[in-house]
């Protein structure tokens, strides 16, 4: 049998020798495994990145706000009883799409919203004004020209013909009250010849992808 200070003399050389080994690899060959090491390193936060988008709690909240919005899809609007649109909508909002009021002129935050984008339906989500379609009419309501599909006109009426009146316009999905229609735009010189007069608080603005300056 060798001594015990034989096998530590011989793995000391050994060591000595895996360690010139090393140190002698020519440097390319240590780059291409540092490159290696990086790259394991990277995918590794790469996964650890994945992983962490696919926890319970995301997924869970994932799913609700897609079952919340499937629930207000199949929602008949016309259906929704006066407790329900209570809870749905503020005050504000309550007073004019149900209640048919009207607001004091220029309170309304949209009076002066000049961003491009969609108007639409504050109680259930209907679009119903194009951005290009307003203009300033001076009157304290947001007015436009002309309005999009999701708009339904009741009929006025003689007055309404001979101009002593307005139409009532209404959100063609939910019969919320939107505000009157007025044949009078020849004074702002609109391409219709009309003028919507609508209530700020019935609408919900959405402005266009990639339009985040100021109103």
């Amino acid at each position: 049998k060798q001594p015990m200070s034989s096998y530590l003399l011989v793995a000391a050389l050994f060591a000595g020798a895996s360690t010139l080994s090393v140190a002698a690899a020519p440097s390319g060959r240590r780059v291409a495994n540092t490159r290696r090491l990086l790259d394991l390193r990277s995918v590794g936060r790469r996964e650890a990145s994945i992983a962490s988008l696919l926890t319970p709690t995301v997924l869970l909240g994932r799913l609700h706000r897609g079952t919340a919005r499937a629930d207000e899809n199949q929602i008949d609007w016309r259906k929704v009883s006066d407790e329900e649109w209570k809870k749905r909508l503020t005050p504000e909002q309550y007073f004019i799409l149900r209640d048919r009021g009207t607001e004091r002129p220029f309170s309304s935050p949209l009076y002066n919203e000049k961003r491009k984008g969609t108007y639409h339906c504050s109680g259930c989500g209907t679009p119903l004004f194009e951005s290009s379609k307003k203009f300033n009419s001076g009157t304290g309501w947001p007015s436009f020209y002309d309005g999009l599909p999701g708009v339904e006109v009741k009929g006025g009426g003689l007055a309404a013909l001979v101009g002593l009146a307005g139409e009532e316009l209404v959100c063609r999905t939910c019969e919320g009250h939107l505000g009157d229609r007025f044949n009078d735009g020849i004074l702002w010189n609109t391409p219709t010849g009309l003028r919507y007069c609508i209530d700020g608080y019935a609408l919900q603005f959405k402005p266009s992808a990639g339009d985040d300056s100021m109103s």
